[in-house]
Protein backbone atom coordinates (compact mmCIF):
# COMPACT_ATOMS: atom_id res chain seq x y z
CA UNK A 1 0.00 0.00 0.00
CA UNK A 2 1.70 3.50 -1.34
CA UNK A 3 0.65 6.40 1.29
CA UNK A 4 0.77 9.94 0.08
CA UNK A 5 -0.35 12.89 2.08
CA UNK A 6 -0.56 16.67 1.20
CA UNK A 7 -0.94 19.51 3.15
CA UNK A 8 -2.97 23.35 1.49
CA UNK A 9 -3.19 26.20 3.02
CA UNK A 10 -7.03 27.07 2.43
CA UNK A 11 -8.04 30.84 2.92
CA UNK A 12 -11.53 32.91 3.02
CA UNK A 13 -11.70 36.23 2.80
CA UNK A 14 -14.43 38.88 2.46
CA UNK A 15 -15.52 41.45 -0.10
CA UNK A 16 -16.63 44.70 0.15
CA UNK A 17 -19.80 43.45 -0.01
CA UNK A 18 -19.63 41.00 2.11
CA UNK A 19 -19.28 37.74 -0.22
CA UNK A 20 -16.32 35.49 0.61
CA UNK A 21 -13.65 34.33 -1.53
CA UNK A 22 -11.36 30.89 -1.27
CA UNK A 23 -7.98 30.66 -2.12
CA UNK A 24 -5.96 27.05 -1.61
CA UNK A 25 -2.14 27.00 -1.18
CA UNK A 26 -0.74 23.83 -1.76
CA UNK A 27 2.59 22.83 -0.28
CA UNK A 28 2.17 25.76 2.21
CA UNK A 29 5.64 26.28 4.69
CA UNK A 30 5.71 23.74 7.32
CA UNK A 31 5.21 25.26 10.73
CA UNK A 32 2.62 28.33 9.72
CA UNK A 33 1.11 29.93 12.64
CA UNK A 34 -1.79 31.88 12.71
CA UNK A 35 0.41 34.93 13.64
CA UNK A 36 2.00 34.36 10.44
CA UNK A 37 -0.87 33.65 8.24
CA UNK A 38 -2.58 37.04 9.30
CA UNK A 39 0.49 38.84 8.71
CA UNK A 40 0.48 37.26 4.96
CA UNK A 41 -3.00 38.11 4.42
CA UNK A 42 -2.80 41.55 5.75
CA UNK A 43 -0.14 42.48 2.83
CA UNK A 44 -2.26 41.01 0.16
CA UNK A 45 -4.91 43.15 1.26
CA UNK A 46 -2.89 46.27 2.01
CA UNK A 47 -0.85 45.63 -1.29
CA UNK A 48 -4.37 45.29 -3.30
CA UNK A 49 -3.48 41.69 -4.91
CA UNK A 50 -6.48 40.72 -5.78
CA UNK A 51 -9.90 42.07 -6.11
CA UNK A 52 -13.23 40.46 -7.12
CA UNK A 53 -15.90 42.09 -9.29
CA UNK A 54 -16.99 43.74 -6.13
CA UNK A 55 -13.70 45.19 -5.28
CA UNK A 56 -10.71 45.01 -3.20
CA UNK A 57 -10.45 42.26 -0.74
CA UNK A 58 -11.27 43.45 2.53
CA UNK A 59 -10.14 41.02 5.72
CA UNK A 60 -9.76 37.33 6.53
CA UNK A 61 -12.48 35.51 7.45
CA UNK A 62 -11.00 32.39 8.13
CA UNK A 63 -7.47 30.53 7.62
CA UNK A 64 -6.61 26.64 8.42
CA UNK A 65 -4.32 24.14 7.19
CA UNK A 66 -5.98 20.94 5.73
CA UNK A 67 -3.83 17.81 5.29
CA UNK A 68 -5.18 15.14 3.26
CA UNK A 69 -3.65 11.22 3.41
CA UNK A 70 -4.63 8.92 0.69
CA UNK A 71 -3.30 4.97 0.64
CA UNK A 72 -3.73 3.69 -2.81
CA UNK A 73 -4.53 -0.02 -2.86
CA UNK A 74 -2.14 -2.29 -4.49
Amino acid sequence: MAKKETRTLSLVLIDPKGKTVSYSIRNPKPGLDKEAVENAVKAVIDGKIFATANGDLMALKSSQVVTRQVETLE
